[in-house]
This record gives structure tokens, C-alpha cells and sequence, in this order.
């Protein structure tokens, strides 16, 4: 009689039933902490390189535009100094809902990615993109590459926010005549103010 007493105590407890202290019992999958960490972080910097599928990258040769990307990733950052704060749960269930780890997200979204050309090239035997030109458009962005991209300024609808850890990526989207090499400069704008230029970017596509 004691022993089903026990197992139907224990059944309470672990269901959140019977509400538990931390002091008796510690259920918390995070520690028994009142504190989250911090889920949110700004910006302060971004990097951009090269990315290529299956094959290491040389910067001297050309590849073919589906399997060329330039990756954007967040390289410098802080997380916000305010805590989510929250109750602990009483059983296990609240707990490990409570408790599970959240992808810290930036605080800002992107609300704007430019790319300017520095350099004059043809994408049609008649159509020549003279130095200046903006040529965002050209572009599909994904945060994955098997993932289906979307161009720039579908993207940018959704007011995007960046997870810790995740990237962008840029593939060039438009047939070409011939092999193209690509110099242009990137910038990319928060919902905050903030800019960032990267100048003088390359992209060696294969026809």
C-alpha cells in the first residue's frame, strides 16, 4: 500500500500536479536558476566570403554561377544586458518547456542589401551594366543553399531578423554570354541605422 502511495506521489510531482521547491526536488533540465539566458543580440559587425559546394575554393578560377555563393555571416556581436525572466515549473513538463533552448535571434532586421557593380560587363549580346549600376536584382538569397532562395527584395518583405550561427547566401542569378567576373559592393543596412560596406567583392562565374 506504501509502495502505490510513493509511485502516485511521484506520478503528481513529475506531472506538475504537486507543486515542488527547487530546495527539495530539482526537475529543471537548465539548473534551478530563476534567469534565462538572453535570447536576443546586436549587431556589431558582419564578414563575407566565399562559398562554394562540393569543391575547395580558388580565387583564381571560375565556377559555375549554381554552385558559387557569397556567404554573409555575423562575425562580432552583443548580447542585450536585460534577462527573460521567468517561473521555474513545478513538474517536469512546465520545466522542460520552459527550459528549452531558444536560438538567440538579433534584435535587429535587415532592411536593406544594396550591391552596386564596379565593373562594366554584358548580360545579353545588346545589354551592357554600366559601373554604378545597382544590381541587387541579379541575386537570389537563401539561408541555406538547398534551401529555395528568393531574390533580395523578397527577402527583405519579411523585416528578416539573423539566428546566431545561421548565414546568407548570394548566388548570381542571370544567364550570362560568357565567363564574368564580377566586382561589386555589398552593403547591408539594420533596422537600427547601422551600415555595413564590404568594397571590392568578386565573383568568378563559368558560362
Amino acid at each position: 500500500m506504501q509502495k502505490n502511495f510513493v509511485a502516485f506521489f511521484l506520478f503528481l510531482v513529475l506531472f506538475g500536479a504537486i507543486p515542488v521547491s527547487c530546495d527539495i526536488i530539482c526537475l529543471d533540465s537548465c539548473g534551478c536558476g530563476n534567469n534565462a539566458p538572453p535570447k536576443d543580440f546586436s549587431i556589431q559587425d558582419f564578414k563575407v566570403t566565399d562559398f562554394l559546394l562540393g569543391q575547395t575554393f580558388n580565387p583564381d578560377f571560375y565556377y559555375p554561377k549554381e554552385d558559387f555563393y557569397k556567404l554573409i555571416e555575423v562575425s562580432d556581436f552583443e548580447f542585450l544586458s536585460q534577462y527573460e525572466h521567468y517561473i521555474p515549473g513545478s513538474g517536469f513538463i512546465q520545466v522542460g518547456i520552459a527550459c528549452s533552448p531558444a536560438p538567440n535571434v538579433s534584435k535587429e532586421s535587415i532592411t536593406g542589401i544594396m550591391i552596386t557593380t564596379k565593373k562594366q560587363f554584358g548580360i545579353l549580346p545588346e545589354e551592357n551594366i554600366e559601373i554604378g549600376s545597382d544590381i541587387s536584382g541579379y541575386f537570389l538569397i537563401s539561408n541555406y543553399p538547398s534551401n529555395s532562395a528568393e531574390t533580395i527584395s523578397d527577402y527583405l518583405k519579411s523585416e528578416p531578423r539573423i539566428y546566431l550561427g545561421d548565414g546568407l547566401f548570394l548566388k548570381w542569378n542571370s544567364s550570362l554570354v560568357e565567363n564574368l567576373e564580377l566586382v561589386f559592393d555589398l552593403k547591408i543596412e539594420l533596422s537600427n541605422g547601422k551600415i555595413f560596406v564590404f568594397e571590392d567583392e568578386k565573383m568568378m562565374l563559368l558560362k
